[in-house]
């Protein structure tokens, strides 16, 4: 599983994760069923879900992405869960987290992560399972 958190209004931060997320999956070829991608709204009273379709469409989103929002409350336990709450949107940073199963740990990559550093966990990840 590859995990990162956005929001559909982002003009700096989010755009570039949702495009290595795009090119991750472009590249994933015969792996492409053994991963799951999932891209968690931290803005989720604008993000809805018909925003979110939206979104993923311009990313290109295959049937292994998805997107979610929720409440405001939600949002905030899942963004505290894995350390990337910040107080508001406009502080967020870049981090992609990877789990190879569940009840595996989970890998934290912080900054911005290229495609390349992406699959390249991914082949790890498989590769350990």
């Amino acid at each position: 599983m590859l995990l990162d958190f956005i929001y559909t209004t982002c003009t700096t931060i989010c755009p570039v994760l949702s495009q290595t997320f795009a090119e991750v999956q472009k590249h994933l070829g015969a792996n492409a069923a053994k991963v799951r991608m999932v891209s968690v709204s931290i803005d989720p009273e604008e993000d809805t879900p018909a925003r979110l379709t939206e979104y993923a469409k311009r990313y290109h989103a295959g049937a292994q992405w998805s997107f979610y929002t929720g409440t405001l409350q939600a949002s905030q336990l899942v963004q505290r869960t894995f350390d990337v709450y910040r107080g508001d949107k406009m502080n967020h940073t870049p981090v992609t987290l990877f789990r190879a199963a569940p009840g595996q740990p989970w890998v934290r990559l912080d900054g911005f992560a290229t495609p390349d550093m992406v699959l390249g966990e991914v082949h790890t990840q498989i590769a350990q399972k």
